[in-house]
């Protein structure tokens, strides 16, 4: 009989300690079904600022250049043999360099690749755009849709502003090749963003799907057997099924980059020629595989190097590269696979080598050849620097954290930053900051228990501390970064109302 109830008095207890537990699962269920049925929070108010904006763009200043730039995916500091590397060779983009401006000091937006482009594309800091969380993931993924549920963005805002629109709208053709990467849900694919045309892929090529697009329509489906966790992480046993073949994937985007500039049109043009490689899992094109010194990582280099000379030789061709403003960057530092030069770090930390990436800038005749600075600039100062060289106005309703290099790219200034910021991968106020030689590390993981960490960057490649030498610059450094963080706290989209 006693043991009975004890039985029962179990179950009972049992039940109402399992109680809370079903009801939270059940919460989370509905949950996740609103979320995977819902379109990304829109703040409405910056929409409607931001069509408003757009409406009452002038047309592009009749002088204005066409634009091309050329987005590597991971491409390190060091890869290019025009910044020092013995194994691999670009003899195209080492052209490009000595007809134009190569800069030793230049900065991605962040160390991985969504708040990067982010930052290209708007001109405004990560937590600005609500990609201040690593990185967007497909929607159907586990991790994206654990995004949403968290409550994290998992595609670019709308109200988010892009050059693409501002461009577009002031009457240049757009289009995007390559890798978006800011988002898969309706009204955030690129056609959304003020790319007339876009031909490429939504994400990394280590992720599942990894599909093909022209536009909305799917040209090559990903029909290889994974799940919502697998990716494509080793080139040597790639997951099976049929999907794009990788070794052609630069080619194919060359391709379509020449078959857009020969398009008939008077309208001035913006290309977005972003590379999926050499990000990881690397695949070298079939006709020069195993044929660089760097190995296949060399091999996947070098063949972007070959297409970056394919894309310029069009542009010659057509009569094009006097009026044509070429830019050759990368969207974050090297992952393990390739090479940060002599700089401290990789992909996905805030030290040098984390961020600081290769910048050619070339425009004859508007930018002197043969030029190396070693002034301090950041991603996000293309989307003002455009609207400049366009003669078009900012919005005024957000804060643009870019400044324009127009008076610096034509030799008439110095660099328009007294600071830069560094934000870490995961995280919404900047944990680093760097003047015109001294660099500050606060509460960075990056440097292990290391803190306060000052550096002479000209100098030193972040190994020693030395604010006991410069006291007030560091205390300067210091003061700058705790005010950015408390302005992006207190205002972490950067409205101005």
């Amino acid at each position: 009989m006693l043991l009975r109830l004890f039985r029962r008095t179990s179950l009972l207890i049992g039940g109402l300690l399992l109680l809370p537990l079903l009801v939270a699962i059940a919460m989370l269920i509905v949950r996740l079904t609103l979320v995977s049925m819902s379109d990304p929070a829109t703040d409405q108010v910056h929409l409607e600022a931001k069509r408003s904006y757009l409406a009452s763009l002038p047309a592009a200043d009749p002088n204005a250049p066409n634009v091309v730039i050329i987005f590597f995916d991971d491409l390190g500091w060091g890869d290019l043999s025009s910044y020092g590397n013995a194994l691999i060779e670009t003899p195209q983009i080492d052209a490009i360099a000595a007809e134009g401006l190569r800069m030793t000091s230049f900065y991605s937006a962040s160390p991985v690749c969504t708040p990067s482009r982010a930052g290209l594309l708007t001109g405004r800091f990560p937590p600005r755009t609500r990609t201040d969380q690593h990185v967007f993931f497909p929607d159907n993924h586990a991790i994206g849709l654990w995004r949403r549920v968290m409550g994290r963005a998992n595609a670019l805002p709308r109200e988010e502003i892009t050059v693409a629109e501002v461009l577009q709208r002031a009457g240049y053709r757009t289009g995007l090749i390559g890798k978006w990467h800011l988002g898969e849900a309706a009204g955030h694919r690129p056609n959304d963003f003020g790319f007339e045309s876009f031909y490429g892929v939504l994400f990394s090529n280590d992720m599942f799907p990894f599909d093909l697009y022209r536009n909305d329509e799917v040209l090559i489906e990903d029909q290889r057997k994974g799940s919502l966790i697998a990716a494509e992480r080793d080139e040597t046993s790639p997951l099976p099924g049929s999907g794009i073949d990788q070794r052609a994937l630069t080619g194919i985007y060359t391709d379509e980059a020449i078959s857009f500039l020969e398009k008939e049109d008077d309208r001035p043009f913006f290309l977005y020629l972003a590379h999926s490689f050499p990000h990881v899992p690397l695949y070298a094109s079939e006709d020069f595989a195993n044929t660089s010194r760097g190995g296949t990582y060399g091999d996947v280099v070098e063949d972007l190097d070959r297409s970056t000379g394919a894309v310029m030789a069009a542009l010659d061709r057509l009569g094009l590269a006097e009026n044509t403003l070429v830019i050759i960057t990368s969207d974050n530092g090297a992952d393990y696979t390739g090479s940060p030069g002599y700089l401290r770090g990789r992909k996905g930390e805030v030290l040098e080598g984390g961020q600081r990436v290769p910048m050619i800038v070339r425009w004859p005749g508007k930018i002197a050849p043969g030029r190396v600075s070693s002034e301090m600039a950041m991603a996000t100062d293309l989307f003002p620097t455009l609207l400049n060289y366009a003669s078009l106005p900012l919005p005024q309703d957000r804060i643009v954290d870019g400044r324009s290099l127009t008076d610096y790219f034509s030799g008439e200034a110095a660099s328009p930053h007294a600071y830069l910021y560094y934000f870490p991968m995961n995280g919404p106020v900047p944990v680093a900051i760097r003047n015109d030689r001294l660099k500050l590390l606060e509460n960075s993981g990056d440097l292990g228990r290391n803190r306060n960490h000052v550096t002479l960057l000209t100098e030193d490649v972040e190994a020693h501390d030395v604010q006991n030498l410069y006291p007030a610059e560091a205390a300067a450094l210091r003061q700058a970064l705790a005010d950015m963080q408390q302005q992006i706290t207190e205002n972490t989209r950067g409205w101005i109302e």
